[in-house]
């Protein structure tokens, strides 16, 4: 394994220096900077879940439900 990774991320996952993730603060706001900053399959597990939370059949209906379509409505 690579001495410059840290055991909770990949080769893939890179992880930049402090003051990027300052810029980041500073540009986008706090919230976004703490986003950045997790491992890789953190963020996937999060938005995994939050897909899986927010996706119901209406969502993959060509049209949504207040232009006709959705399931209770063909």
């Amino acid at each position: 394994m690579n001495a410059n990774v840290p055991p909770d991320r990949g080769p893939d996952d890179p992880l930049y220096s402090d003051e990027y993730y300052e810029l980041l603060e500073r540009l986008f706001g706090e919230e976004k900077a703490a986003w950045a900053r997790l491992p890789r399959a953190e963020r996937e597990k999060e938005l995994t879940r939050l897909h899986q939370q927010y996706d119901t059949p209406d969502d993959l209906d060509e049209w949504p439900p207040e232009l006709g379509g959705g399931r209770f409505n063909p």
